[in-house]
């Protein structure tokens, strides 16, 4: 047995063994040091978090758009019912810069089923085709709103004419420097008008 490890090629064997062992085990520890490294980075708080998640590319933030908000006037029953010109105001929101086309479309469409529930009641009702190729047109100027259906308004007479246009003109009195409001069919007369005398038009040029 001692001549066998003195012989020197089974010494040198033994040494190449060794050291190839040596190397290897080397190896293994500078690749399970760089998987570990690839596993974790490090927060600018100091928390270590998975490599994965930081090389992940950062979704562009979103800007949400801004919302302006509105408010429609409806009648509310019951007191609608014996005041004509009661309306009260509930909230909308539109990301439209067109805020009083949008609020007038709202008040075309009505309360929604949880407002009805609560009393409140359509304004506005409208029939036929257009002839203008919308429902209305609507414009401001020097203080003065000018609204004009395009589509004939749905009336029962008097009172629904009056609910029609305190719900018009308190919409369109929200926004800043108006202060009148003309509101006509679609055949240019003033809405509700029975005498044919169109007296709004008369009071807004005065």
């Amino acid at each position: 047995m001692l001549r066998f490890f003195k012989s020197p090629l089974v010494v040198s064997g033994l040494l190449c063994t060794v050291m190839l062992s040596a190397a290897w085990a080397n190896v293994g520890e500078k690749f399970a040091s760089s998987s570990d490294s690839a596993q974790l980075a490090i927060k600018s708080s100091g928390e270590l978090i998975p490599a994965q998640l930081k090389t992940q590319p950062a979704s562009s933030p979103t800007i949400a758009a801004r919302l302006n908000a509105v408010k429609v006037f409806f009648p509310k029953q019951p007191r609608s019912n014996n005041d004509f010109s009661y309306v009260e105001a509930v909230n909308r929101t539109t990301q439209s810069q067109s805020v009083a086309r949008f609020a007038v479309e709202q008040l075309i469409a009505g309360p929604t089923s949880a407002e009805r529930q609560k009393g409140f009641v359509g304004a506005v009702r409208l029939r036929d085709s257009s002839n203008c190729g919308s429902d209305f047109n609507v414009s401001i100027s020097s203080g003065a709103a000018r609204l004009q259906f395009c589509r004939t308004v749905v009336s029962a007479g008097v009172g629904d004419d009056a609910r029609a246009k305190s719900a018009v003109t308190a919409t369109l009195k929200q926004f800043r420097g108006v202060q009148s409001v003309v509101i006509l069919d679609k055949n240019g007369n003033c809405l509700g008008a029975m005498s044919g005398e169109n007296r709004c038009l008369s009071n807004s040029r005065s």
